[in-house]
């Protein structure tokens, strides 16, 4: 049975580091709350809302500005690149077992 001291010391380093990370990192605060004695920055009121008008115009121009898939595509890129890789795969696979029986037949 092999000795728990290298978990031990990978976790104690570990934890190390992420107490250094979490104190100097810029945004210390992203993934820790803050300590008790920090206040908290006032936080800004919002006085307006966002109409429903323009929530939908911006929604209507992400979906129009999207060009339209084309039917060709498929035949012209798609598949010839996954015969290309299907072949190259299967390629590997015979010149591994080539390699095997080479290896089996002058062993060192």
């Amino acid at each position: 049975m092999q000795p728990r001291r290298p978990t031990i010391l990978s976790f104690a380093a570990l934890a190390l580091c992420f107490l250094v990370v979490a104190r100097f990192a810029p945004n210390a605060g992203a993934f820790l709350g803050q300590p008790a004695g920090v206040r908290q920055p006032a936080q800004a009121v919002q006085t307006s809302q966002a109409q429903p008008e323009a929530l939908a115009l911006g929604a209507a121009a992400g979906l129009l500005a999207v060009e339209p898939a084309q039917a060709s595509l498929l035949y012209d890129e798609i598949l010839p690149v996954s015969y290309g890789v299907a072949f190259a795969t299967i390629w590997g696979i015979v010149l591994g077992f080539v390699l095997l029986r080479l290896q089996e037949a002058f062993p060192e």
